[in-house]
């Protein structure tokens, strides 16, 4: 989220454009103007300019994610082993094959269907 709202960045925008103006009265107004934006704001100058860091997402459940919490979801069909396997596999970003099969046969045996 920005620290201005659009409404102030859009007067923001128009009062710099201003700075570049051959008369130093409208200048000097435009700057000051800025300045006055900002602070009423409740923000900073290094908070206008900072771009908002990027949000990484995490990926959404995906169908092995979704079975792993189903499969956790019935701890006593599991084994001791299982349960850890399985409470791991969510903090991975992509299974690998062989991941993917024991989670299939984890399913196939507990929910009596196959994994995805």
């Amino acid at each position: 989220m920005s620290a201005l709202p659009a409404e102030a960045r859009t007067r923001l925008a128009k009062l710099l454009g201003l700075l570049g103006s051959d008369h130093a009265g409208e200048r000097d107004n435009a700057a000051v103007a800025a300045h006055r934006l900002v602070t009423q704001a409740g923000v900073t100058w290094r908070q206008v300019v900072t771009p908002p860091p990027i949000e990484k997402k995490l990926p959404e459940l995906g169908t092995w994610r979704q079975t792993c919490a189903q499969l956790l979801s019935q701890p006593g069909s599991l084994r001791k082993w299982e349960v850890g396997f399985l409470q791991d596999l969510p903090g991975f970003r992509r299974l690998s094959v062989k991941q993917r099969y024991v989670l299939k046969q984890i399913a196939d045996r507990v929910l009596g269907r196959a994994a995805t």
